[in-house]
């Protein structure tokens, strides 16, 4: 009897192989058209982004800005999938992480927003072709402050 049910549950599992393998990475396949290597120079500084496909139910971004005199900053970037849903967790300059809370996605836009923070309190990013915007945002009304980068999807050269 025990090798009958051996048996059976290796079948089972044997036939469902098939619809395991082809079935997507539960990833985070609606912001598939943000990964790839985002670049922009200007008046000498590089400004780059880096964001891989979804696996494992998180991407994962890197940020890196490079004045005109050498001076450099970074941040570890992720999209993760919780309980609650998509969250955008940032680490800048490699340090504690502060987490923003999926708010809205839509075609090629997504917002995520964490009030409780300083600045930023909202994530702003959308694409159009091969142009990338991520804008932050703190505030409102006539308190709003913001920053935003446009980058051009670019080869990738590592």
């Amino acid at each position: 009897m025990k090798r009958l049910s051996t048996t059976l549950f290796l079948l089972f599992v044997l036939l469902n192989l098939p619809v395991y393998a082809q079935t997507p990475d539960p990833a985070v396949p609606e912001l598939s058209w943000l990964s790839g290597y985002w670049t922009s120079n200007d008046n000498g500084a590089t400004t780059e982004e880096l964001w891989t496909h979804g696996a494992g139910y998180m991407m994962l971004g890197l940020h890196r800005d490079v004045s005109a005199n050498g001076r450099s900053s970074f941040e570890y970037l992720r999209i993760v999938q919780t309980r609650d849903g998509l969250a955008y967790v940032a680490s800048p300059n490699g340090g504690s992480s502060t987490s923003f809370a999926l708010k809205e996605h839509g075609n090629q836009r997504v917002v995520f927003e964490n009030p409780e923070h300083d600045f930023p309190q909202r994530i702003i990013y959308s694409r159009q072709g091969d142009k990338l915007t991520a804008r932050i945002e703190g505030g409102e009304g006539e308190n709003l402050q913001h920053m935003e980068w446009t980058w051009t999807k670019t080869k990738s050269t590592f």
